[in-house]
């Protein structure tokens, strides 16, 4: 199974490789000062700034949140054990929906983004399999009790709907608490540790994928799964308009900044919040069990922030001068579209921050619908802002 999906993603990358040597530039650097609305320099420093110190930042911030999760779910022994390593959860999603303003790149082709964010996590079929798996429950050995944890293992390395942030959530919350120890099989354990691995080692092939550093040991995992990038996302990124990039123009990889953020706007407010506040689908809350989902919704509009307004602090509030949005507001063409764009963010943040919580039970609440009419703002202003990067 696993060669198979090894020969499905290296035939996927020869041909984006191949695809990508085809690319030439379009101009050379003696000519090329000036990219419509700004000077290429400035807009090659905004590039570099957002790979380094938000996407390659970010990504490393939650391996190492995952490799602490890994930790804390391991040591579980009481119910303080467990409460420790729900806190941890919370804080490694947190570093996750961060990343959501960017999942072009590693995380949609290599399907990272599916394998570790799919919701919700079916009950049905993961109950089905603890019942399979008694024997491994009570410590068995032998055939039985192996092609029980080959396929527990298979589940979470292959699967979407068995495995992630949102399998480790389902074991060990409840009702928005912390899991009792003691209700805990050793199955749900054994499932919980595994996943928790699987999310560790998913964060490391997004930071490796865009260039960033890994440990020794951490090498040793990627290099356990055969996980290469045939592409480094980050010199791809900041190599823009030249020769050898995926994209033709400097400008083009500035505006996949706002296409990146539009993205995760668009599915907080159509699929996020709108599925179930719409009633189209009720079952599709994100976080439930965790009581995570405003949470949730609030972080991935903070990435946005991040994206645009430069770094991947929590509290980020001062855009940068090298981002996106700092060179918008020191140029009279796009400094007032600039302003709406950060006028629009603050109030999405501000609506959904005061959606009526948890979710789970009130998502038809108006409040809900007022914080994706903010979003639907937000949207509308970025694409004014897009429109004058040409």
């Amino acid at each position: 199974k696993n060669m198979n999906k090894i020969f499905k993603y290296s035939m996927m990358f020869a041909a984006a490789l191949a695809f990508t040597m085809g690319f030439t530039s379009c101009s050379d650097d003696d000519n090329d000062e000036h990219v419509g609305t700004f000077n290429s320099n400035e807009l090659k420093e905004v590039n570099a700034d957002y790979v380094d110190n938000t996407v390659v930042a970010t990504y490393r911030n939650l391996a190492d949140y995952n490799k602490q999760l890994v930790a804390d779910i391991n040591a579980m022994s009481d119910d303080a054990g467990v409460a420790k390593a729900c806190e941890t959860w919370k804080q490694s999603r947190k570093w996750w929906e961060f990343s959501e303003a960017f999942l072009f790149g590693a995380a949609g082709d290599y399907a990272l983004d599916p394998h570790t964010d799919t919701w919700p996590f079916d009950k049905k079929q993961f109950e089905s399999y603890m019942k399979l798996y008694k024997d491994l429950e009570l410590g068995g050995k032998g055939e039985e009790n192996e092609l029980a944890t080959d396929n527990i293992n298979d589940a979470i390395t292959n699967g979407q709907n068995l495995t992630g942030f949102h399998a480790v959530e389902y074991l060990i919350f409840r009702n928005g608490e912390a899991r009792h120890f003691a209700d805990m099989t050793h199955n749900e354990i054994y499932f919980a540790k595994a996943a928790a691995q699987d999310l560790y080692l998913s964060s490391l092939k997004l930071v490796s994928a865009w260039g960033g550093s890994v440990s020794a040991d951490e090498q040793a995992l990627l290099d356990e799964v055969e996980f290469k990038s045939s592409i480094n996302y980050g010199e791809n990124f900041k190599n823009a308009g030249n020769a050898g990039s995926t994209y033709s123009t400097v400008v083009l990889a500035s505006k996949e900044i706002i296409a990146g953020a539009n993205d995760i706007i668009g599915e907080v407010r159509d699929s996020k919040i709108g599925a179930p506040a719409t009633g189209e689908d009720v079952n599709y809350i994100e976080s439930p069990h965790a009581h995570n989902s405003i949470q949730d919704f609030y972080d991935n509009i903070m990435s946005v922030k991040h994206a645009l307004y430069g770094g991947c602090t929590v509290d980020g509030t001062t855009p940068e001068a090298k981002s996106l949005i700092g060179i918008c507001l020191k140029n009279d063409k796009t400094k007032a579209a600039a302003q709406n764009v950060m006028t629009n963010l603050d109030n999405a943040l501000s609506k959904i921050s005061s959606m009526k919580k948890p979710f789970v039970l009130y998502y038809t609440d108006q409040s809900a619908k007022d914080a994706m009419e903010a979003l639907d703002g937000l949207e509308e202003s970025l694409n004014t802002l897009n429109d004058l990067l040409d």
